[in-house]
């Protein structure tokens, strides 16, 4: 398994790099605030919400081992919309915007590894944003189990989602509640279309599954 220590431009990265470790629940980044430095997450996780004005928040996404964060400033003067936060305890690369720009330039690697972390990003923010005007809650709940889903060694007509999602984070992801995630849950297992194990769900019919998505 490739790891960031073995990728072909990580070297010349993390020689212009500071390093930074956050515990759960330190904030990452501020809402609205412009970003002066690129952050590469080494380990762990963490979570962007977005905060309306009377403080409710809305998840908008996750930062996992592998992403980068506060890249737009490359390309775009506007501050992100959002805060990040460490959901479990996050070691950070950080590195200059200015550095990094020269380092674009002289590593096509690290240019298409960065360019391939926006589109991907882009891609999630899209399905959700059709999803959250299109789909039901019901539906953006099977759509996100689908999502999280994956084959069962040879068996493909198998999934599993491992570890069990927490219901309050799923619920978070599709802007519903952990009550209606619950009870579409344990509607799914009442059709059998999954199966609740210890530390996993096992997606015992996914065709079924995908067409609940409506």
């Amino acid at each position: 398994m490739q790891t960031s220590e073995t990728l072909p431009w990580y070297e010349t990265l993390s020689e212009r790099t500071t390093s930074h470790q956050y515990e759960s629940g330190s904030v990452l980044a501020l809402q609205e605030e412009e970003p002066q430095k690129i952050g590469y997450v080494l380990s762990g996780r963490a979570k962007a919400v977005s905060f309306s004005k009377n403080g409710e928040a809305t998840w908008v996404g996750y930062f996992n081992s592998g992403d980068f964060f506060g890249h737009t400033a490359l390309l775009s003067e506007n501050p992100p919309p959002f805060e990040i936060i460490a959901e479990t305890d996050v070691k950070v690369l950080y590195i200059n915007t200015e550095t990094m720009r020269h380092l674009l330039e002289e590593q096509e690697t690290l240019t298409l590894e960065l360019a391939k972390d926006l589109a991907n990003r882009l891609d999630q923010m899209t399905h959700r944003l059709i999803e959250a005007f299109t789909l039901s809650a019901k539906g953006r709940i099977c759509a996100e189990l689908s999502r999280l889903s994956r084959v069962i060694g040879m068996a493909p007509d198998t999934r599993i989602i491992r570890p069990n999602p927490v219901f309050v984070e799923l619920a978070e992801r599709v802007n519903s509640t952990r009550e209606t995630v619950s009870r579409t849950v344990s509607d799914l297992q009442k059709k059998g279309i999954l199966a609740r194990q210890p530390g996993a769900i096992i997606i015992t019919q996914p065709e079924r599954l995908r067409q609940g998505i409506r």
